[in-house]
């Protein structure tokens, strides 16, 4: 059929004697160009979870106490961690880092209203202050397993690196 087609739009284009044919025929696919464009979504490759003012604020007092940086926008550098391509705030575990390769990622549970900002990326103080999270949040069954799992991946693909930690 596709082929069909293509015979066709060859014959077609073979009979055209008149630059007015040409014109109409020039238009007609510039309209079906732009009108199947504008039919699909706008997809923004950099778009990131938009949290509340105030847990950005507290990002910036966390990143301002183990750096000695006033501003680092570490809120507007925020990820689901259980879908990256879901954007809307809400209960979950999410990701967040200082602009700039040399800050580490950290990573918040936010449920119900509540927020928890891990202070560490080394293994064993994040499963501490995970345990710590769990009492203070009061998560739900499922949600300690969920973010566990998470929890554990994320680790993994942290534990190699040093964000600059060796130049002086």
């Amino acid at each position: 059929m596709v082929v069909a087609r293509f015979n066709f739009s060859i014959q077609w284009l073979q009979n055209i004697h008149s630059s007015h044919h040409m014109y109409l025929m020039v238009g007609i696919l510039f309209l079906g160009f732009f009108s199947a464009n504008a039919q699909k979504p706008k997809v923004n490759p950099f778009q990131m979870v938009d949290i509340h003012d105030s847990i950005y604020v507290k990002f910036e007092e966390s990143y301002k106490k183990s750096t000695s940086f006033d501003s680092v926008n570490a809120g507007r550098n925020a990820w689901n961690l259980l879908d990256r391509k879901d954007f809307a705030f809400k209960n979950g575990l999410y990701s967040f880092k200082g602009q700039g390769p040399h800050f580490p990622k950290r990573i918040f549970i936010y449920n119900n209203g509540k927020t928890y900002i891990f202070t560490s990326s080394y293994v064993d103080k994040v499963l501490l202050e995970y345990l710590e999270c769990i009492k203070l949040l009061d998560l739900s069954e499922a949600d300690k397993i969920k973010y566990l799992k998470m929890i554990s991946i994320y680790l993994e693909e942290e534990k190699d690196k040093t964000y600059g930690a060796e130049i002086k």
